[in-house]
């Protein structure tokens, strides 16, 4: 329990309660603080029930001065206390601990002075209940509804720590694009933004431009890039148009093409077209953007850890029956989430670590009360090579780790419009 209360102390979770409104009308067995608690519980012992989750929290969590908790005689009255406990506790937490963990020193974390940040989507299952079908919704299949409602989350993501900055929920039905708007606060000078090719629109993207931030987002086939101006490095500008007021943007645009090979020597090969804010080639080269973009998959990697490793399996869905309660659950998935990788950062700087290269699954083990110790995660030898290198050089310390260099994978070749370049191993 220790993953939990050295991110969120009794003192946090009495103001998080305080500043919400959430206390009980009258003392009971069941208080506020401890329900939150109780719902952070129950996403590191997925596989339990409350009884089971209520036993370990009561067990492990510390008080407040003052404060005595007994295990009430039934968990139906857990159910209860849980309910009436509400969203805005777990959301307000979030709000407390949600960001951006890296330091300039991180690696991965920045590039040329912009902090990297990876935007994308995703849909949790929800249980079948008649209030959750009604809200959530699902897909379908032409006429039948295919499988469980589900909830989408749209979430920014640090690349380097795999932290989450923000993030927002909706129904099935509501658009990434349009949950992506409610997260444009967090943007700012000083920030790249990466995002696949299901988000641009010219109006999200002239409002994420407008935020100061950097965009590098890759377009899709049906996206209109008329040619304006082309550039000497085999990128152009275009103008994009806005089609009611007529309004207009310059962008640069990037093609290239990856070319992979299997292990039967069959080679395959995918064009990429990416547009960015970057107009000049000297200060952002297209070589570098290409090979930025791949840290797009920022994204991906904290939605595998958040539905594999911390909710139990893809298959498993929420608990919660009811619309209001599934978006705490949400919440409360997010704070433990980001206390893990806060802990995961913390390890990592102290052992000179790219902090993606700390086990999330081990970090957060609910078995774990203490801090991780890097013997746990790496062998003598790997920490005599890491201990050797300079702590930026990510590519010695990839290898001490896994035995190759970074980027040593099936790609054989970059090209960018008609310029061939290595790939970078």
């Amino acid at each position: 329990m220790g993953l939990l209360t050295r991110t969120f102390t009794p003192e946090l979770v009495h103001q998080a309660v305080e500043e919400t409104g959430a206390w009980e009308e009258r003392t009971k067995a069941l208080p506020s603080t401890l329900m939150v608690y109780f719902t952070l519980v129950m996403w590191l012992f997925t596989g339990q029930g409350y009884g089971g989750g209520l036993h370990e929290l009561l067990e492990n969590v510390p008080r407040r001065a003052g404060e005595k908790w007994t295990r009430p005689a039934w968990t139906g009255s857990v159910a209860k206390a849980h309910a009436r406990l509400g969203t805005a506790p777990l959301r307000w937490l979030f709000g407390q601990v949600a960001g951006a963990q890296g330091t300039p020193a991180t690696p991965g974390v920045f590039w040329r002075g912009l902090r990297l940040l990876s935007l994308d989507g995703t849909l949790f299952d929800v249980p079948a209940s008649d209030a959750n079908t009604a809200y959530f919704g699902s897909g379908s299949n032409g006429e039948q509804r295919a499988g469980y409602p589900q909830a989408r989350m749209v979430a920014l993501g640090e690349c380097g720590t795999h932290a989450v900055v923000g993030a927002a929920f909706g129904p099935f039905a509501t658009g990434e694009r349009t949950l992506a708007h409610q997260l444009l606060h967090h943007l700012k000078a000083g920030v790249m933004l990466l995002a696949d090719r299901g988000f641009p629109s010219f109006t999200l993207w002239e409002n994420s431009a407008a935020t100061g931030a950097e965009l590098l987002w890759r377009v899709s086939d049906s996206f209109r890039l008329p040619l304006v101006e082309a550039l000497p490095d085999g990128t152009y500008l275009p103008r994009l148009r806005e089609q009611r007021t007529k309004r207009t943007i310059d962008v640069r645009v990037i093609e290239y093409t990856i070319t992979r090979s299997d292990e039967h020597g069959e080679t395959t090969s995918e064009l990429f077209c990416l547009i960015t804010t970057l107009l000049d080639p000297q200060a952002a080269p297209a070589a570098e953007l290409a090979e930025l973009y791949a840290r797009r998959w920022t994204s991906e990697t904290i939605y595998r850890h958040i539905k594999i490793e911390q909710r139990g399996g893809c298959t498993t869905t929420l608990r919660s029956n009811s619309p209001a309660m599934v978006e705490q659950e949400l919440w409360a998935m997010l704070c433990v989430y980001q206390a893990t990788r806060q802990l995961t950062t913390d390890t990592a700087h102290e052992h000179h670590l790219p902090p993606n290269h700390i086990s999330f699954k081990n970090a957060r083990s609910p078995g774990q009360r203490r801090r991780p110790q890097l013997r746990s995660i790496t062998t003598s030898s790997t920490t005599r090579a890491i201990s050797s290198a300079p702590p930026t050089d990510v590519r010695v310390i990839f290898t001490a780790l896994y035995g190759r260099s970074p980027m040593t994978s099936p790609v054989q070749a970059l090209t960018i419009t008609g310029h061939a370049l290595p790939a970078w191993r």
